[in-house]
C-alpha cells in the first residue's frame, strides 16, 4: 500500500498570514478578503519561496519555529511595503488618476 504524500507547503506563505492582522491593524487597512489578498500577493510576490513536505508533525513544528525566526523580519518588511500600496492605491482604484480625470 502506497502512503499518502503531503502536499507542499509554503512556510513563507504561513508567517506572512500570521503577521497580516498586526500589519492591517498598525496601517488601519480594513480586513476584508479584497485587503487581505492584495497585500498578501504583493508580498510574496518580493519573497523568495520555501516549500517542505514532511511525515512527522514534531519535525515539521521544529523547522517552522526555526524558518520563522529567521524570516519574520523580511516577512514583516514586504507586508509593510504591500499595505503601504494597497493602502494608497486599494483594489479598483485606476493607477493613473490624472488620466481618468482628463488632467495633463
Amino acid at each position: 500500500m502506497q502512503k499518502d504524500k503531503e502536499r507542499p507547503y509554503n512556510l513563507v506563505k504561513q508567517i506572512a498570514e500570521e503577521l497580516m492582522p498586526s500589519v492591517l491593524k498598525r496601517f488601519d487597512i480594513e480586513d476584508t478578503p479584497e485587503n487581505h489578498e492584495d497585500i498578501l500577493a504583493l508580498a510574496l510576490n518580493h519573497l523568495p519561496n520555501k516549500y517542505v513536505t514532511t511525515d512527522s508533525g514534531k519535525i515539521y513544528a521544529q523547522m517552522i519555529d526555526n524558518f520563522t525566526i529567521q524570516y519574520e523580519t523580511d516577512v514583516l518588511a514586504s507586508l509593510t511595503r504591500a499595505a503601504i500600496t494597497v493602502k494608497e492605491r486599494p483594489r479598483g482604484t485606476p493607477r493613473d488618476y490624472s488620466a481618468t480625470k482628463g488632467i495633463r
